[in-house]
């Protein structure tokens, strides 16, 4: 099994951000549904069924962190060059709607909502188009693979091994309103995986 297919990503922060893409896709809330002053945060679990147990894998996360801060940078990028037509309400309520189609015709299946509302492609845009939106700064951070002595017993179980790639919404770890920038995720895996 390949890093990229076991690796597994969501938004966490703020908790209901699937009912807000839900509402927006459905023409119930307009474009930004997340305000200015919540935190976002964005995670991507690398190894989830595996572990990273080879430098060949470790290398892999790595590189793919690296793609994936790189394109998300080149995201908000776009997004500052031209706001007035990427971030509005009708024009990313399109993008949405034609990654929903995509992904169903991809999987030549019906998709849950579910599916649709945690896709990589769309929880990337969405926190690309907040953080252009509010001129806001970002920092992602790499860990692992994590060890025993780095994790809590509620999460040990999921994480052990594991590389986690954890992304805000604000200047740097010094900037979050909690000791730890893994406080979210702690509680975010207790209570769903």
């Amino acid at each position: 099994m390949t890093i990229i297919s076991d690796s597994y990503m969501r938004m966490i922060l703020p908790e209901d951000t699937p009912n807000r893409l839900s509402e927006f896709i459905a023409d119930r809330r307009s474009f930004p549904f997340i305000r200015n002053d919540e935190l976002m945060c964005i995670f991507y679990l690398y190894g989830k069924k595996s572990g990273v147990r080879y430098d060949k894998e470790y290398s892999e996360v790595i590189n793919l962190a690296e793609n994936t801060v790189i394109k998300l940078r080149r995201d908000i990028e776009t997004y500052n060059d031209s706001p007035k037509l990427k971030l509005d309400s009708q024009f990313i309520r399109s993008k949405f709607i034609n990654r929903e189609l995509q992904v169903t015709i991809e999987e030549k299946k019906s998709v849950s909502k579910e599916r649709i509302l945690n896709d990589p492609v769309l929880i990337s845009d969405c926190f690309a188009q907040h953080v252009s939106y509010y001129n806001q700064e970002y920092f992602f951070q790499l860990y692992g693979p994590l060890n025993e002595y780095d994790l809590i017993n509620d999460v040990r179980k999921s994480l052990l091994g594991r590389m986690v790639m954890l992304g805000f919404n604000r200047k740097d770890e010094k900037s979050l309103p909690f000791q730890n920038a893994f406080i979210p995720l702690y509680i975010w895996i207790r209570d769903h995986m």
